[in-house]
């Protein structure tokens, strides 16, 4: 039987920044305390751990100018260059190829006026929504100039919340042109929208434009880590409980199960904030004991794939990838 590819999502890294406690708008969890504004470079390899033990695969996000706080190649404010370096250098010698790595644009946070590069008064996802591909060309570009800048090549980009979605179309454009330009690939690779609850949900053939192609890769299920966020459990009887939602410890249950059994691809997702679980780490927990019960269970039926090796398998046959309905 021919595998399944199965993805990772990881939305919203950045050195030691937390791009949450920046934009959310908020101090505290839910159950009271503090809402932590850092995640140690601790917590960051003890994610590579995880990765490699459990073979995983997909596509990671570097924040190259996270929460309007600096950049990735001219120092971030209140990060020590030690712990910069350390953390882009496990990002590209622990992570890749493993992962596709690309921007979640420039800072998931404020937008940034390219001329001067100060914030603007809106969000990003605010300011994307009224532009063409005229404008979110050169930004998008600006963010894989960055990461290209640090050592880090990429072919996709990460929306931060839905950015561009309202103008889909020009965003689209934008992307298949900045990735050319900057890495001089035909192919690309996207991350916008979530297929959820539907059958033969998989990634698509977004535009096909003056040669080069554009894959949307969509997630297919929740972050089902989420709530580690507003808890202070970190028992084992938690941890398992929260595997469950995804796949029981039997590997007979699940929605990693409910949508490989539709005809979808697995495409999970998670995001930084949510493995970090507000400093506690119990996200990450939680992903390893999943990642073993895939190893365990899952392992003649799915096949672990970077976004790249996605884009390339959707390039082989494109007409097996049309674009659905939304």
């Amino acid at each position: 039987m021919k595998k399944v590819p199965i993805s990772l999502i990881i939305d919203d890294p950045a050195p030691i920044i937390s791009v949450y406690y920046e934009h959310a708008g908020i101090t505290e969890t839910r159950d009271g305390r503090p809402l932590v504004p850092t995640y140690s470079n601790d917590l960051f390899f003890r994610f590579c751990d995880i990765a490699e033990k459990r073979g995983l695969k997909g596509k990671f996000s570097v924040v190259p100018m996270p929460g309007n706080k600096g950049d990735i190649v001219h120092g971030l404010d209140g990060v020590a260059d030690a712990e910069l370096k350390a953390w882009l250098e496990g990002v590209k010698t622990r992570l890749m190829p493993a992962f596709s790595v690309g921007p979640e644009m420039l800072t998931h946070h404020k937008a940034v006026d390219l001329a001067t590069g100060e914030a603007l008064p809106m969000n990003e996802r605010d300011w994307a929504s009224t532009q063409d591909r005229t404008t979110l060309t050169p930004y998008i570009e600006k963010a894989l100039s960055l990461l290209k800048e640090v050592g880090i090549p990429s072919v996709g980009v990460t929306s931060p919340w839905d950015f561009g979605i309202e103008v889909e179309e020009e965003y689209e454009a934008a992307i298949s042109a900045a990735v050319s330009r900057v890495s001089n690939s035909d192919g690309a690779w996207f991350f916008l929208r979530a297929l959820r609850d539907r059958p033969n949900a998989k990634p698509w053939v977004a535009l096909e434009e003056e040669g080069r192609t554009l894959v949307a890769i969509p997630a297919t299920l929740r972050d089902r880590l989420w709530p580690t966020i507003d808890t202070p459990r970190t028992d084992a009887e938690y941890v398992s409980e929260m595997a469950d939602i995804l796949i029981t410890a039997d590997g007979t249950k699940g929605e990693i199960l409910d949508v490989l059994n539709s005809g979808s691809y697995p495409i999970l997702i998670a995001h930084w904030q949510s493995l970090m679980s507000n400093g506690l780490g119990t996200g990450l927990r939680i992903l390893d004991e999943v990642g073993q019960r895939i190893q365990l269970h899952l392992s003649h039926r799915v096949e672990w794939m970077s976004f790249e090796e996605i884009l390339e398998l959707v390039l082989s046959d494109k007409a097996a990838y049309p674009k659905p309905r939304f």
